[in-house]
Protein backbone atom coordinates (compact mmCIF):
# COMPACT_ATOMS: atom_id res chain seq x y z
CA UNK A 1 0.00 0.00 0.00
CA UNK A 2 1.28 3.20 -0.82
CA UNK A 3 1.28 5.86 1.78
CA UNK A 4 2.25 9.93 1.74
CA UNK A 5 3.51 9.76 5.44
CA UNK A 6 4.15 13.40 6.13
CA UNK A 7 1.02 15.68 4.46
CA UNK A 8 -0.44 18.93 6.43
CA UNK A 9 -3.26 20.77 5.97
CA UNK A 10 -5.09 23.98 6.99
CA UNK A 11 -4.65 23.07 10.70
CA UNK A 12 -0.81 24.02 10.30
CA UNK A 13 -0.74 28.08 9.21
CA UNK A 14 1.74 27.03 6.67
CA UNK A 15 -0.46 24.47 4.65
CA UNK A 16 -3.41 25.00 1.82
CA UNK A 17 -4.05 21.64 1.59
CA UNK A 18 -7.94 21.25 2.99
CA UNK A 19 -8.39 17.99 4.26
CA UNK A 20 -11.85 17.32 2.73
CA UNK A 21 -9.93 17.27 -0.43
CA UNK A 22 -7.67 14.72 0.48
CA UNK A 23 -8.90 12.27 -1.41
CA UNK A 24 -9.30 13.64 -4.59
CA UNK A 25 -5.57 14.73 -4.55
CA UNK A 26 -4.69 11.10 -3.33
CA UNK A 27 -6.33 9.43 -6.45
CA UNK A 28 -4.69 12.15 -8.85
CA UNK A 29 -1.05 11.01 -7.47
CA UNK A 30 -2.15 7.09 -7.31
CA UNK A 31 -1.20 6.99 -3.77
CA UNK A 32 -3.24 5.11 -1.34
CA UNK A 33 -2.90 6.95 1.51
CA UNK A 34 -1.68 9.77 3.89
CA UNK A 35 -0.50 10.59 6.85
CA UNK A 36 -1.74 14.09 8.39
CA UNK A 37 0.44 15.14 9.96
CA UNK A 38 -0.13 19.09 11.38
CA UNK A 39 2.07 21.54 13.65
CA UNK A 40 1.56 20.19 16.93
CA UNK A 41 -2.47 19.53 16.41
CA UNK A 42 -4.51 16.70 15.74
CA UNK A 43 -7.64 18.52 14.82
CA UNK A 44 -8.26 16.67 11.64
CA UNK A 45 -8.94 13.94 14.06
CA UNK A 46 -12.03 15.79 15.26
CA UNK A 47 -12.91 16.90 11.89
CA UNK A 48 -12.90 13.28 10.32
CA UNK A 49 -14.44 11.81 13.74
CA UNK A 50 -12.11 8.72 13.54
CA UNK A 51 -13.19 7.77 10.01
CA UNK A 52 -9.74 6.87 8.41
CA UNK A 53 -10.96 5.37 5.02
CA UNK A 54 -13.23 7.16 2.61
CA UNK A 55 -15.90 4.94 0.21
CA UNK A 56 -13.40 4.38 -2.39
CA UNK A 57 -11.32 2.88 -0.21
CA UNK A 58 -7.90 5.50 0.45
CA UNK A 59 -6.77 5.19 3.88
CA UNK A 60 -6.21 9.23 5.73
CA UNK A 61 -4.55 8.58 8.98
CA UNK A 62 -4.12 11.38 11.82
CA UNK A 63 -0.97 11.93 12.96
CA UNK A 64 1.15 14.70 14.31
CA UNK A 65 4.60 16.71 13.54
CA UNK A 66 5.25 17.46 17.45
CA UNK A 67 8.04 20.61 18.27
CA UNK A 68 10.47 19.96 21.11
CA UNK A 69 13.49 21.68 21.93
CA UNK A 70 15.58 19.01 19.76
CA UNK A 71 13.96 19.04 16.85
CA UNK A 72 10.76 18.16 15.43
CA UNK A 73 9.00 14.66 15.78
CA UNK A 74 6.30 13.04 13.69
CA UNK A 75 3.64 10.71 15.94
CA UNK A 76 1.44 7.98 15.14
CA UNK A 77 -0.76 6.31 17.34
CA UNK A 78 -2.45 8.04 20.62
CA UNK A 79 -2.28 11.69 18.76
CA UNK A 80 -5.75 12.72 20.15
CA UNK A 81 -4.04 13.26 23.70
CA UNK A 82 -0.61 13.70 23.32
CA UNK A 83 0.73 16.08 26.16
CA UNK A 84 2.21 19.17 25.19
CA UNK A 85 5.96 21.46 25.77
CA UNK A 86 7.73 17.92 26.32
CA UNK A 87 11.32 17.34 24.83
CA UNK A 88 12.72 14.86 22.71
CA UNK A 89 13.49 12.30 25.15
CA UNK A 90 10.10 12.44 27.24
CA UNK A 91 7.83 12.60 24.20
CA UNK A 92 9.31 9.23 23.44
CA UNK A 93 8.90 7.95 26.24
CA UNK A 94 5.23 8.92 26.32
CA UNK A 95 4.22 8.07 23.04
CA UNK A 96 6.31 4.07 23.60
CA UNK A 97 4.02 3.72 27.14
CA UNK A 98 1.26 4.78 24.59
CA UNK A 99 1.80 2.15 22.04
CA UNK A 100 2.69 4.81 19.59
CA UNK A 101 5.56 4.94 16.98
CA UNK A 102 7.46 8.69 16.89
CA UNK A 103 10.11 9.46 14.50
CA UNK A 104 12.00 12.37 13.73
CA UNK A 105 11.35 14.51 10.65
CA UNK A 106 13.74 15.97 8.18
CA UNK A 107 16.60 15.29 11.01
CA UNK A 108 19.15 16.96 8.42
CA UNK A 109 17.44 19.67 7.50
CA UNK A 110 19.67 22.92 7.67
CA UNK A 111 16.87 25.26 8.59
CA UNK A 112 15.12 22.84 11.72
CA UNK A 113 17.64 20.01 12.33
CA UNK A 114 17.19 17.79 14.68
CA UNK A 115 19.75 17.55 17.93
CA UNK A 116 21.92 14.14 16.43
CA UNK A 117 22.21 12.80 20.15
CA UNK A 118 18.58 11.97 19.77
CA UNK A 119 18.97 9.99 16.75
CA UNK A 120 19.88 7.11 18.42
CA UNK A 121 17.34 6.26 21.08
CA UNK A 122 14.34 6.16 17.72
CA UNK A 123 14.10 3.03 15.92
CA UNK A 124 12.52 4.67 12.59
CA UNK A 125 13.70 7.86 11.08
CA UNK A 126 12.56 9.67 8.30
CA UNK A 127 15.30 9.52 5.92
CA UNK A 128 13.37 11.25 2.66
CA UNK A 129 11.79 14.32 2.94
CA UNK A 130 10.12 15.83 -0.12
CA UNK A 131 10.75 19.40 0.80
CA UNK A 132 14.67 18.69 1.80
CA UNK A 133 17.09 19.66 -0.48
CA UNK A 134 18.69 16.24 -1.89
CA UNK A 135 21.78 16.89 -0.24
CA UNK A 136 19.97 17.05 2.88
CA UNK A 137 18.55 13.47 2.19
CA UNK A 138 21.72 11.97 1.30
CA UNK A 139 23.08 13.12 4.74
CA UNK A 140 20.24 11.25 6.69
CA UNK A 141 20.76 8.33 4.69
CA UNK A 142 24.72 8.72 4.81
CA UNK A 143 24.04 9.08 8.75
CA UNK A 144 22.08 5.71 9.11
CA UNK A 145 24.47 3.22 7.14
CA UNK A 146 27.16 4.76 9.47
CA UNK A 147 25.32 4.63 12.92
CA UNK A 148 22.33 2.90 12.33
CA UNK A 149 21.54 -0.10 9.97
CA UNK A 150 19.42 -1.78 12.50
CA UNK A 151 16.92 1.46 12.42
CA UNK A 152 13.99 1.74 9.92
CA UNK A 153 13.80 4.18 7.06
CA UNK A 154 10.12 5.85 5.70
CA UNK A 155 10.06 8.43 3.53
CA UNK A 156 7.29 11.37 3.19
CA UNK A 157 6.35 14.63 0.96
CA UNK A 158 6.16 17.16 4.01
CA UNK A 159 3.53 18.58 1.40
CA UNK A 160 1.84 21.63 2.03
CA UNK A 161 0.01 22.34 -1.12
CA UNK A 162 -1.55 19.62 -3.74
CA UNK A 163 0.78 19.73 -5.84
CA UNK A 164 3.51 17.99 -3.53
CA UNK A 165 1.45 14.99 -2.46
CA UNK A 166 3.47 12.02 -2.52
CA UNK A 167 7.22 13.11 -3.86
CA UNK A 168 7.92 10.36 -1.24
CA UNK A 169 5.91 7.70 0.08
CA UNK A 170 6.53 4.53 2.20
CA UNK A 171 5.36 1.39 0.21
CA UNK A 172 3.74 -0.97 2.58
CA UNK A 173 3.76 -5.06 2.04
CA UNK A 174 0.10 -4.84 3.69
CA UNK A 175 -3.16 -2.32 3.84
CA UNK A 176 -3.21 0.02 6.51
CA UNK A 177 -7.01 1.40 6.98
CA UNK A 178 -6.15 2.37 10.73
CA UNK A 179 -3.80 4.12 13.15
CA UNK A 180 -3.32 0.59 14.67
CA UNK A 181 -2.77 -1.00 11.65
CA UNK A 182 0.15 1.61 11.03
CA UNK A 183 1.84 1.02 13.95
CA UNK A 184 2.22 -2.46 13.98
CA UNK A 185 3.65 -2.18 10.09
CA UNK A 186 6.21 0.81 11.41
CA UNK A 187 7.44 -1.64 13.63
CA UNK A 188 6.89 -4.84 12.17
CA UNK A 189 9.47 -3.53 8.78
CA UNK A 190 7.97 -4.77 5.84
CA UNK A 191 7.95 -1.58 3.98
CA UNK A 192 10.31 0.26 1.50
CA UNK A 193 10.87 4.34 0.46
CA UNK A 194 9.70 5.45 -3.49
CA UNK A 195 10.19 8.79 -5.38
CA UNK A 196 7.85 9.61 -7.23
CA UNK A 197 7.36 12.24 -9.93
CA UNK A 198 4.41 14.61 -8.52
Amino acid sequence: MIIDMHVHTRFSPCSVIRVRQLSSHMRSTGIEGVCITDHDTARAYSLLKGQTTDISGLSIIVGLEYTTPQGDILIFGPVDRVPRHMDAKSLLQWVRREGGVAIPAHPFRRSRPADPRILPWFDIIEVFNGRNQPSENDHCRQWIAANGNHKKAIGGSDAHTPAEIGRFVTVFEKNIYTSEDLVRELLDGHYTIEQRQT
